[in-house]
């Protein structure tokens, strides 16, 4: 009887970590970021935009300050101008940012070890096999020389002396977001990953506007397993000595519920392709495209497509949970921001809540939400736009 009892026990409490979200920060990460603020010298494109980040931050973003402090000097040029070399190819030659690098850099072991925890290569779908190989060679070699960064320059040290403002960081941020809302996902989406983790970036430069910052999404895959993350900048500028940059409810709840949406739904879309070919000519011959990159740098139909499908999964979890006021104001937030097919999106998922049985899972009924995209037209699209 014992022993049944500590078997539920056991059960019970590995359910209850299941569902817990941690709320950490990566070496790796963060010394990625580190190095980018020394590339910004060097960069070639996106130049102006990296110099305005480094000079706008560090005024506010007590971390980014003194890592311009303590490495932004000659001795570190090797890494600076490598950092602002792969960011240049990846943007003139493959046509993505830095994001691209968050799997890896997860991939990989903590530094400053050289080894990753298992195979890593890069794959999408809008580029060839030739192209995902050289991609995956180029960023291998970058990451090991960032590895190489860290330990000639005992970063470490960095992290140690700043651990009290990264834990403060953490606590900050736990108070914002939602509970519970990680099985809200789970129960909208009907998938589960094996954890979900919040990484603050302090050291992420993002010039902070009306409380906004950037979140990246990533995951890795080790073995059978999948984790997912939420890779945060700071949203809030800090002024006094008791604040971390974390300390804005909306935008804390938003990007946590956001980044991790991608996890679920980026698949899916990449997956049924060519369920939006005519989306493809109607998003770059329509207005659509140019306004897409105004809002958030979203240039591809694809990403257009999941970034819309994770707004609507932001509002249906806020809806799970009970929060209509959350629900409300997300909808008029990405309304304003130029999501348009947002209202047809939420009477269609009517027909997926309304009939679990046949649709467990969203990625059962993510065909029927692609039709709203492909069977659109231009002078629709147009007149949304102009009247925003």
């Amino acid at each position: 009887m014992k022993k049944i009892s500590c078997f539920i026990i056991s059960f019970l409490f590995a359910i209850v970590q299941a569902q817990k979200i941690n709320i950490t920060f990566s070496k790796n990460i963060e010394t990625y970021f580190l190095a980018e603020i020394l590339a910004a010298d060097y960069r070639e494109t996106n130049k102006e935009f990296e110099l305005f980040k480094k000079k706008e931050c560090s005024v506010y973003q007590p971390i980014v300050k003194k890592a311009i402090i303590e490495y932004d000097n000659p001795k570190n040029e090797k890494i600076a101008r490598l950092t602002a070399e792969i960011n240049d190819t990846f943007l003139k030659k493959y046509g993505f940012g830095n994001d691209v690098l968050m799997q890896s850099l997860l991939t990989h072991e903590e530094f400053p070890s050289k080894k990753w925890k298992t195979d890593y290569h890069f794959t999408s779908n809008d580029h060839s096999a030739e192209q995902n190989t050289e991609i995956t060679e180029l960023i291998i070699k970058y990451v090991d020389e960032l590895a190489d960064f860290y330990k000639a320059e005992n970063i470490d040290r960095f992290f140690k002396e700043n651990r009290s403002f990264y834990k403060s960081a953490e606590k900050e941020f736990d108070q914002q977001i939602p509970k519970g809302f990680a099985k809200a996902m789970e129960k909208y989406y009907g998938e589960k990953f094996n954890s979900y983790t919040v990484l603050l970036s302090p050291v992420m430069m993002w010039p902070i506007d009306d409380g906004e910052g950037r979140g990246i999404g990533a995951k890795t895959e080790v073995g059978n397993k999948v984790d997912i993350y939420e890779i945060a900048s700071p949203f809030v500028r800090v002024t006094q000595p008791d604040q971390y940059g974390y300390d804005n409810q909306f935008q804390a709840r938003f990007l946590t519920v956001h980044e991790f949406g991608h996890s679920f739904v980026n698949k899916e879309v990449y997956k049924n392709k060519e369920n939006i070919d005519r989306f493809k000519s109607l998003f770059e011959e329509s207005k659509l495209k140019e306004t897409m990159i105004k809002t958030g740098g979203y240039g591809d139909y694809q990403t257009c497509v999941a970034e819309h499908l994770v707004r609507l999964g932001e509002i249906e979890i806020a809806l799970l949970q009970n929060d209509q006021e959350r629900a409300d104001k997300l909808l008029a937030y990405h309304l304003k921001n130029n999501f348009i097919f947002l209202p047809q999106l939420l009477g269609k998922i009517k027909e997926y809540n309304n009939d679990r049985k046949k649709y467990p899972s969203f990625r059962m009924f993510v065909p029927k939400l692609l039709e709203i995209f492909d069977n659109s037209n231009i002078a629709f699209i147009n007149e949304k736009l102009d009247k925003k």
